[in-house]
């Protein structure tokens, strides 16, 4: 890191948090987990397809309202990088600074994609 300088690393993985998928299961059953999972992941793609026309756009009120469901959806099923990388997003939102907005939102589309890409390879390991 350079003085004033933070440096985003462009391989960050998907992590997950096993524990609320977990909880999913025991609440609402494992099959009624499991949909709930893939629709919550049409759902996350569908919001990461968006955040581009608005961000092209600035309309910040909407894109904050993408976000927030973004973040929801990815806590829910234990997609913490995702999670994070979103409430990063809305964080600069909140402050103003476009630079470090143009930064988090890049980075939330690069981990959004592996997110989703990795939680569907373990939907194919596992069965």
């Amino acid at each position: 890191m350079r003085a004033g300088v933070t440096e985003l690393p462009l391989g960050e993985p998907a992590g997950f948090n096993p524990g609320q998928l977990e909880l999913l299961c025991d609440r609402l059953g494992e099959q009624r987990a499991e949909a709930e999972v893939a629709y919550a992941l049409d759902r996350l793609a569908t919001l990461l397809d968006q955040i581009a026309p608005l961000k092209q756009t600035g309309d910040h009120r909407a894109l904050e309202t993408l976000l927030a469901a973004l973040v929801r959806d990815a806590r829910m099923i234990g997609m913490a990088t995702l999670a994070q990388a979103g409430r990063h997003v809305l964080d600069c939102l909140e402050s103003g600074d476009t630079v470090a907005l143009a930064a988090t939102l890049a980075r939330l589309e690069r981990v959004g994609d592996r997110s989703i890409h990795a939680i569907w390879d373990l939907e194919d390991v596992s069965g």
